[in-house]
């Protein structure tokens, strides 16, 4: 067991290290502020935002620490207003947090508060949390490793459901809104619960390739709301501290909860979910009868599938954007089984509109070579020819939908650095844009236009909440439909008879609502169970998509057999929100904020706030060691020095490498010091005679990287192309032939083209990748020369989630050369290396999955899915001299994986490999030709 763990946590300390380096355009010119527990750092005209940021921050750092705790530690706040993602973070290694301030369209999910105050809060929250965990064996690993032993100890001692589910109630306790307010969050978790699926708890806590599970910020709200309700508002605080500090080492977490309120963390999940369970029931009880349309679509239980934004097009055909577990999203008519009519790219949140000729959705794309500086744009696609348009190149669109004689497109542009969202009009056939309008808001969403084409309808979101507005393009004017709230609004569409339709949670359940845009008048048409989102009327049935335990599927409503009610008035909290489970801390924060003038000053892109940030241990088993590393702010510089010793050779080695990622290339400087153990081939000879040779190598010199990214439709592609030379000091240590002092030419080129995953496929169904090694010993030809050639070909298996993978491998050195490279080819799989001069490789994969247990044992580890992957290698490889010798290497056999997740914390896979060997091994005493392999991380 010791060894398992500790394989996890230098995994886990591994995965952390990684990052990108130099990811942000060059212009942008950074500034920063420093306020009493921020540094912020922003692009130059960002400065009011930026200014909010921080007072917001200083504000909830002095008044709203009671449930978490009051130690802080300074750290950087990145804003990225180039990016597009909807994201934002808070990480170690350094302790620093990057907001993407660029908003959703879609309110529902994350609430009417606005897009960076909600991120403000709810990401300083884990600030809070972090720094309040550093306490105990967490403090010591800190102390041992800096902040990545910091991260990985705070990672396995706190689970993430309580990490996102205390964020989320931040956010709802301190605005007028959040996410526990919004009833959209909680759907998938009530639709499980009226049908009475209560998953076991390892099931819950680590997620399913199979089942849909709801993530653990839904059932984190739950549990924390449920504990602050029966047993204070601040019982959290000692058990995160306590758990962090491990007073306890086996469970310290749930161990603390116990202490505290007599429940494990399992116990606390099933009184938690039983008590839901029991909430809706007798709410839907005393609401009964319901009003809901009946089910339409496929039937198929076994995939997991959602269906959105549903529409008739000219063929009367009812068609929908799908997303599924087992396929790439794709527009299909609804059907059983649906039609596929084509696949949507890859977009930033989903997003689709329709008419009768047009399908229209937005699409990321990036800078290849500084992907922070991302981009949406609108794709048209020809329902009746296929032909598909980018309609726009580099833009900033976040939604649109066609005009009723669907020769123009309204589009919201959103620009962080401009004064106001934009509300563009564009022309279908050519893109170019007709009319543009700034609205004074925070965001626009869900533009449509009026019957006759007159009128744009949209939702306009300020700090008071989502008010449904009106733009007339034809005098410019901008008015008001429907006040601001801090009420769900959502998923707007315009009905045959010019009547507004919205997705609205005012009492506790997202209902239809239907809106008279000349009177005012608003009146709810359906009363579901769960939910019902993104409605469409075509004709007198309105169609709207509905939370089930197999995803969202489409509903159709009479609405002749439906009398509408009024709405009523105020907002009556969902059975989810617990208003009681916060009350105490309970404010309108971003109302209340009085916002303070920081000076701003500029900011270093180069080494601009460049910290060392841990000290670690480093390596594998084989070799361990130590790393020292610092990183700046922006992550474009970089230094780590490092030390480590091989144990099977009995050798040590340490280096130094500077890196700087600001420039178009990424430059790197390193310095390396090691032992070496090889083996050369004895030259001029006439029989096969081999030396070896021990001596200490110091290698120094630059190598110059240009990492490029495109993504277009579904695919990515990668290009590297590198370029390095390194100077070799060689010096004896044993006897030996050894070349002089050298210099060496090293080029690189690695390229991939893949078709992006659904969720449950194991590989690519349509890709190629391949990588390019040259390396050359200068000023001697007896020094060295390698040079080696790897790629793989990604094909569709028989099923979806099945995949055929051929690989081709070949590598040059001649066995005489007096310095040998060191030997990265994958050889024929059960073999050892050979001594060789030029080796080849073609292997057939065939991969798929075998079971998805959802089987957790002790906390220790959750078998997720259980994967094959069957294999056939055949290869060669040649010998010169003393006479060219060719031998056969071929191999078949199979390799079973276990994705699963360990410690609750990190999906690792660990397989095993068996081997059969058709060949006879030179190189190896094993005469057995069945050979096993100890497989980590899924490499095949």
């Amino acid at each position: 067991m010791k060894p398992i763990l500790a394989a996890i946590l230098l995994t886990l300390s591994g995965l952390l290290t990684a990052q990108d380096l130099g990811l942000h355009p060059p212009e942008v010119d950074w500034q920063q502020l420093r306020a009493d527990h921020v540094r912020v750092i922003f692009p130059r005209g960002y400065e009011s935002r930026a200014r909010r940021v921080a007072s917001l921050v200083d504000r909830l750092a002095t008044d709203h620490q009671r449930s978490v705790g009051d130690r802080l530690y300074d750290f950087d706040l990145v804003l990225q207003t180039p990016n597009m993602a909807i994201n934002g973070y808070v990480g170690l290694g350094p302790f620093r947090s990057e907001f993407y301030v660029t908003p959703p369209q879609g309110f529902s999910r994350l609430s009417n508060t606005d897009w960076v105050d909600l991120l403000t809060i709810h990401e300083f929250r884990h600030v809070q949390q972090t720094s309040n965990e550093r306490r105990g064996l967490t403090y010591l690993a800190s102390v041992l490793q800096g902040q990545l032993g910091w991260a990985v100890l705070s990672g396995i001692a706190t689970p993430n459901w309580f990490t996102e589910g205390d964020a989320v109630v931040a956010e709802t306790a301190l605005t007028a809104s959040g996410r526990g307010r919004t009833p959209a969050f909680s759907g998938d978790l009530r639709a499980l619960l009226d049908q009475n699926v209560i998953y076991r708890y390892p099931k819950a806590r680590n997620g399913s390739f199979r089942s849909l599970v709801p993530d653990h910020y839904r059932y984190g709200y739950a549990m924390v709301t449920y504990a602050r309700e029966a047993f204070g508002n601040d019982v959290w605080k000692p058990v995160l501290q306590e758990g962090a500090a491990f007073r306890g080492l086996l469970y310290p977490f749930s161990r603390a909860l116990r202490r505290e309120t007599g429940l494990t963390t399992r116990d606390l999940y099933y009184r938690t979910m039983a008590d839901l369970e029991q909430r809706q029931d007798s709410a839907l009880q005393e609401r009964r009868p319901l009003r809901e349309g009946e089910a339409i679509g496929s039937a198929q239980r076994r995939d997991i599938r959602d269906y959105r934004f549903a529409f008739h097009d000219g063929q009367g055909r009812l068609l929908a954007l799908r997303n599924s577990y087992r396929e790439l999203p794709a527009l299909v008519e609804v059907g059983n089984p649906d039609r596929v009519i084509t696949r949507v790219g890859i977009q930033r949140e989903p997003w689709l509109a329709g008419s009768h000729r047009f399908a229209l959705w937005t699409q990321y794309g990036q800078d290849p070579r500084y992907t922070n500086q991302s981009y949406s744009d609108l794709v048209v696609y020809e329902l009746a020819t296929g032909r598909r348009r980018t309609l726009t190149t580099r833009g900033h669109y976040l939604a649109g939908s066609f005009s009723p004689d669907e020769r123009r497109i309204v589009a919201v542009w959103f620009d962080p650095l401009a004064a106001a969202p934009e509300l563009h009009l564009l022309d279908v056939a050519t893109g170019a844009l007709l009319q543009r309008r700034a609205v004074s808001a925070n965001n626009l969403a869900w533009p449509r236009f009026s019957t006759d084409g007159e009128h744009i309808y949209f939702l306009g979101q300020t700090h008071a909440g989502v008010a449904i507005q009106a733009w007339h393009p034809a005098t410019d004017e901008v008015t008001t439909l429907r006040p601001s709230s801090p009420a769900p609004v959502d998923m707007l569409s315009v009905a045959p008879s010019g009547e507004l339709l919205y997705s609205g949670g005012r009492t506790g359940v997202d209902n239809v609502y239907r809106l008279d845009p000349a009177t005012g008048a608003v009146s709810r048409l359906t009363d579901v169970a769960i939910g019902a989102y993104y409605p469409r009327q075509s004709g007198t049935d309105l169609y709207y998509s509905s939370p089930t335990p197999h995803g969202e599927r489409l509903r159709r409503l009479s609405l002749s057999d439906v009398t509408a009610v009024p709405a009523a008035e105020g907002i009556t909290p969902g059975i989810f929100e617990r208003p009681a489970a916060f009350a105490a801390e309970a404010t309108v924060l971003p109302a209340e904020l009085e916002v303070e003038n920081y000076p701003i000053q500029d900011f270093s892109n180069t080494l601009g706030g460049i910290k060392l940030h841990s000290w670690s241990f480093n390596g594998s088993y084989v070799t361990p060691g130590l790393a020292v590393e610092f990183a700046n702010a922006l992550n474009t510089a970089e230094l780590v020095l490092d030390g480590r010793y091989n144990i099977n050779e009995n050798r040590y080695s340490g280096g130094v490498t500077a890196a700087y990622g600001g420039l178009f290339p990424v430059i790197e400087l390193a310095g390396r010091y090691r032992d070496r153990n090889t083996v050369v081939q004895v030259a001029d000879i006439d029989s096969l005679s081999f030396v070896g040779q021990e001596f200490m190598q110091l290698t120094v010199g630059p190598t110059a990287t240009v990492p490029l990214q495109w993504v277009a439709g579904n695919t990515v592609t990668t290009i590297q192309p590198s370029v390095g030379y390194q100077y070799y000091a060689l010096r004896q240590t044993e006897a030996g032939p050894l070349p002089p002092n050298f210099g060496n030419l090293s080029l690189g080129l690695s390229a991939s083209h893949l078709l992006r995953t659904a969720y449950r496929q194991v590989q690519p169904r349509w890709g190629v990748l391949a990588s390019l090694t040259y390396d050359r010993a200068l000023g001697t030809a007896a020094s060295g020369e390698r040079w080696l050639a790897q790629g793989s070909v990604f094909l569709p298996g028989v099923a979806l989630t099945h995949g055929i993978r051929l690989d081709l491998a070949a590598q040059g050195e001649q066995a005489e050369n007096l310095y040998q490279y060191p030997d990265l080819f994958r050889y024929a799989r059960g073999y050892n290396a050979p001594l060789n001069d030029r080796v080849w490789r073609l292997g057939a994969n065939y991969q798929l999955p075998l079971l998805y247990p959802d089987l957790g044992i002790l906390g220790i580890t959750y078998f997720k899915r259980i994967r094959l992957n069957a294999f056939y290698d055949l290869s060669r490889f040649t010998i010169d001299a003393p006479r060219e010798l060719t031998l056969s290497e071929n191999s078949a056999g199979g390799q079973l994986y276990f994705d699963n997740v360990w410690l609750n914390a990190q999906l690792i896979t660990v397989g095993v490999e068996a081997a059969y060997r058709l060949n006879r091994d030179f190189f190896s005493s094993d005469e057995d030709d069945l050979q096993f392999r100890l497989l980590v991380s899924g490499s095949f």
